[in-house]
């Protein structure tokens, strides 16, 4: 404990860590660092030397300071915390512990993303997701979106497939009208539905990006409040998550019609 204690108080400089992440991108002499970062010698030199002592920094015999080994692994983890705080008011209120274990530790790959706030945004961006795909659509919800039908019917003739991921207790609303093209998408398996015993995040990917990751407030419910990106490594953490899933769900057998 007395180890991570005294990690964390190093990084809970803001000059120590504009340090580390300038020497991440390219080895430095204390003057060049200086003068990077608008600090004195005698500033930096200081700051430097606690690095080093705890092991997070190293001195080449040319001057140049570099990070360790130690230095490198320990500053990735920090972007699991930095991408929370960063959204702290959000992870107040959303719940991400729900996600397999091994999904939490990767959070920081989500960091790139841009929050959105307004629910009908995200709605809009999964529409635009079904008009833009060229080759599949995967989602995980548990709601149905009728407005979206015909835009999601386009992209079934365009011959985009569809991967649906619904809890076993999805309330199909009774205006749901199930048309020829979504019954033909479901018998050809062009359009596949599964079920889970609980949805515990919002995802709606497709080839070209990710148009939403909404997770649950403490009551379970997903309030369609959350991140999209077209990063590809938020891209690669979503497909993961959503593949994750997939493999652990069933086929439904029902006739239910799938949601949009």
């Amino acid at each position: 404990m007395e180890t991570l204690c005294e990690v964390f108080f190093e990084f809970s400089n803001e000059d120590r860590l504009r340090i580390l992440y300038t020497l991440k991108e390219t080895p430095l002499t204390v003057t060049s660092l200086s003068r990077e970062l608008g600090l004195t010698t005698q500033e930096t030199s200081r700051h430097l030397s606690r690095l080093g002592n705890a092991g997070l920094t190293r001195k080449d015999p040319e001057g140049n300071h570099h990070l360790t080994p130690y230095g490198l692994m320990s500053l990735n983890q920090l972007r699991g915390f930095r991408f929370t705080c960063g959204h702290r008011d959000y992870f107040r209120t959303h719940d991400v512990t729900r996600l397999p274990p091994e999904f939490v530790a990767r959070i920081g790959e989500l960091e790139p993303c841009t929050y959105v706030d307004d629910v009908m945004v995200i709605f809009h961006r999964i529409e635009q997701a079904f008009k833009d795909a060229e080759e599949y659509v995967w989602r995980m919800t548990d709601r149905y979106i009728l407005t979206a039908i015909p835009v999601m019917e386009d992209a079934l003739q365009r011959g985009v497939e569809f991967r649906l991921l619904e809890p076993r207790d999805i309330v199909v609303p009774p205006e749901f009208d199930n048309g020829p093209i979504l019954r033909e998408a479901l018998r050809s398996r062009q359009f596949r539905n599964k079920v889970i015993d609980q949805v515990n995040v919002f995802m709606a990917v497709s080839e070209k990006g990710v148009a939403g990751i909404c997770f649950p407030g403490a009551d379970g419910r997903i309030d369609y409040r959350g991140f999209v990106s077209d990063d590809p490594e938020v891209h690669r953490w979503a497909t993961d998550l959503y593949e994750y899933y997939w493999e652990r769900s069933e086929r439904k057998t029902t006739t239910t019609p799938p949601p949009s």
